[in-house]
């Protein structure tokens, strides 16, 4: 839940760590804290932290699309993996950053990935599994639920990937993620690099986002838009989003059960 309160601080103040006055209170959607959410210097998305958790906007917003997609809108994520259906899905998370991590991993099915080049597809680094989101090792019909937080606009082919996460979902299965997008919201999807041939060609200048293993960062390859759903769509998905303040958009993408 996310309600707006006036901030008793001037506008730009800012406290310790780059902190600046709490805008907003409530309960987190991740972790059920009630209290004060606390804004940054990120964009909205990125801000507004749990005192908790850490969990920011989006994450907050995914964690309420997982829940409400389950049919327990008023459920926290901490509170739906004690439920008894849900705690027996098989749940694949590619990635290993992020609070909805630390809340999915106490389940008993689940599993999270990571790609490094250097390493064979399938297998493990310091106990988590590499894979490649474009050439999944995992058989078909594979998992019941695929979580993504900012991890498609760096796949260097991103529909590949969709097709892959469809490939290994269960007909009725979801794929529940975020992509960043800028505001106003942009209506078509464009790429930033070409990669078509063996090496990247850039199209736009290149923006690097915060990777958990690459000082350099993590190259963007795709600015994604509203016209996503309709791409998903014709690799097999149902699509709706969910949508938070501004941009925390969540997109639910269902493979149909017939």
């Amino acid at each position: 839940m996310y309600v707006v309160v006036v901030s008793a601080h001037a506008p730009g103040h800012t406290g310790q760590a780059g902190l600046s006055a709490a805008v907003g209170a409530g309960r987190c959607d991740v972790c059920g804290h009630v209290g004060e959410f606390v804004q940054i210097d990120a964009p909205t998305r990125e801000s507004h932290l749990c005192g908790s958790c850490d969990a920011t906007l989006r994450y907050r917003a995914q964690a309420a699309a997982i829940a409400a997609a389950y049919g327990s809108p008023e459920l926290t994520l901490s509170e739906l993996i004690e439920v008894p259906a849900f705690r027996e899905l098989e749940i694949y998370e590619p990635g290993i950053a992020g609070p909805l991590r630390y809340v999915l991993g106490r389940l008993p099915h689940y599993l999270n990935s990571y790609y490094w080049p250097d390493v064979d597809l399938g297998e493990s680094q310091e106990g988590v599994r590499c894979e490649d989101l474009r050439a999944l090792t995992f058989a078909d019909k594979s998992f019941d639920l695929v979580v993504s937080s900012d991890i498609l606009e760096h796949v260097r082919g991103p529909m590949d990937a969709f097709s892959e996460l469809h490939r290994i979902l269960r007909p009725g299965g979801m794929h529940i993620f975020t992509v960043p997008m800028i505001w106003p919201l942009p209506s078509t999807t464009e790429s930033r690099v070409d990669y078509s041939g063996a090496e990247d060609r850039h199209l736009k200048e290149p923006v690097y986002h915060g990777s958990p293993t690459d000082p350099q960062g993590s190259l963007v390859y795709t600015d994604f838009g509203m016209d996503l759903p309709e791409s998903l769509r014709e690799v097999g998905f149902e699509t709706t989003t969910h949508h938070g303040y501004r941009n925390a958009i969540t997109f639910v993408s269902r493979k149909p059960s017939g």
